[in-house]
C-alpha cells in the first residue's frame, strides 16, 4: 500500500507507563494510564540564523537548528492511584481492609474527628466510652460521614465536657481497602511510556508509540472540588536512551504506523 495516500488522523488509545530498569532481566508491569483526552508531543528547537546583509529586503543566508529537548503532555481523564502517584513525586501503598477494635479518638462538641482508617459504613460501627460501658447512639450522640464522626451540640458524649477540652472515645469499625499516595516523597522516577492508540480516521488502524526513558513533572493542578469531571495534567521529558546503539533507531521514541 502507498505511503503516499491520504492519512487524516484522529486519534486514540491507551497510555501504559511502567517503572525503568537498567538491568534487562527486571521487567516491572506496565500500568494503565487510564482515559485521556488529549496527548501531545513538542521537540524544542534552538536555532541560530545569519541575516544576509548584502542585499535589500533581508532574509538569512544561513541557519543552524539543533534539538534541545523532547517533551509531551497528557491530560488524564482518571485518577488512578498509580498515575496520580508518578504526578505527586510518590509511590502507592495499598492498606488492607478489616477489623478496626476500639480505636481512641478524641471527639468534640460540635466538630468533627477523623478516624484512622476509611470505615466501612454498609457495617456495623460501635462508639462507646473509654471504659466500654456506655455504648452511644448513632444519628443521636454522633453521625458518621466520610472518614470523620460528628458530635452534635445536644450529644451525652460531651455534655460534661464544659471546658470543651475534647473526650476520649472507642470506635470498632470495619475499614475499606485503600490505597495511599504520599505526595513528595520520592525523586523523580524514569520510566517507560506506551502508546497503544489508534486512527480513528483510517478504520482504527494501530498507531504504536514507545517512548524509551521518560522523566515526568510534577502537575501544576489537581482539581478536587470542581463542577465538572476533574482532569489532571501531566508533563514528560523523553531523554535519550543510550543503550540504544543500532544504527537508524532513535534513542527517544519511535512511532508505528500500520501500512
Amino acid at each position: 500500500m502507498s505511503q503516499y495516500r491520504n492519512r487524516s488522523f484522529i486519534g486514540g488509545g491507551r497510555i501504559m507507563i511502567r517503572q525503568r530498569s537498567d538491568n534487562p532481566a527486571v521487567n516491572y508491569p506496565l500500568y494503565p494510564f487510564g482515559n485521556a483526552d488529549s496527548f501531545s508531543f513538542a521537540i524544542g528547537e534552538d536555532k541560530k540564523t545569519q541575516r544576509n546583509f548584502q542585499q535589500p529586503g533581508g532574509g538569512n543566508i544561513a541557519s543552524q537548528s539543533a534539538i534541545t529537548d523532547v517533551t509531551a503532555t497528557v491530560n488524564a481523564l482518571s485518577l488512578q492511584p498509580n498515575v496520580l502517584a508518578v504526578a505527586l513525586r510518590s509511590l502507592v501503598k495499598v492498606v488492607a481492609g478489616g477489623a478496626v477494635a476500639a480505636e481512641n479518638v478524641r471527639v468534640f462538641k460540635g466538630a468533627y474527628s477523623q478516624l484512622a482508617k476509611v470505615p466501612d459504613t454498609a457495617q456495623a460501627i460501635t462508639v462507646t466510652n473509654v471504659d466500654a460501658t456506655t455504648t452511644y447512639m448513632l444519628g443521636t450522640d454522633y453521625t458518621i460521614q466520610g472518614t470523620s464522626i460528628l458530635i452534635p451540640e445536644n450529644s451525652t458524649i460531651t455534655t460534661s465536657d464544659t471546658t470543651n477540652a475534647g473526650v476520649m472515645v472507642k470506635v470498632t469499625y470495619t475499614s475499606l481497602e485503600t490505597y495511599e499516595i504520599n505526595a513528595i516523597t520520592q525523586a523523580a522516577i524514569e520510566y517507560e511510556l506506551v502508546f497503544d492508540g489508534f486512527n480513528d480516521a483510517d478504520n482504527g488502524k494501530p498507531t504504536i508509540v514507545n517512548c524509551y526513558r521518560v522523566k515526568f513533572s510534577p502537575t501544576q493542578a489537581l482539581d478536587l472540588i470542581s463542577e465538572d469531571f476533574a482532569a489532571l495534567p501531566v508533563t514528560f521529558e523523553i531523554l535519550a536512551d543510550d543503550s540504544i546503539v543500532a544504527t537508524g533507531e532513535s534513542k527517544y521514541f519511535k512511532v508505528k504506523m500500520v501500512a
